[in-house]
């Protein structure tokens, strides 16, 4: 199953702290997520903004998607959506007891 990482600019009037929770929210709720595993026993939060999704939409439909729910409460977002062949990282913050 393909793996795919969202990155989301949210523009405009933006009330940051309140449209960053409804953010994480809706993305959450919809399947998309504001983590990642090593493919181990860690969990790392992913940088503010940045979402990973894996299943069987294509990138043209998560776009869609992601840009149609971000439209409910930012105006104007950007989106970018980005098939992975593989992922590497560093000092990204670990999520404790996930």
């Amino acid at each position: 199953m393909p793996i795919y990482d969202i990155s989301i600019e949210l523009r405009g009037e933006v009330d940051a702290a309140g449209d960053y929770r409804r953010l994480l929210k809706a993305m959450n709720d919809n399947g998309f997520r504001h983590s990642i595993s090593d493919g181990g026993d860690k969990t790392y939060w992913l940088p503010r903004d940045v979402f990973s999704y894996q299943g069987n939409m294509t990138r043209q439909e998560i776009m869609e998607r992601v840009y149609h729910l971000l439209t409910d409460f930012i105006p104007a977002p950007g989106v970018m959506v980005t098939e992975s062949a593989g992922r590497s990282c560093r000092g990204l913050r670990e999520i404790d007891g996930f």
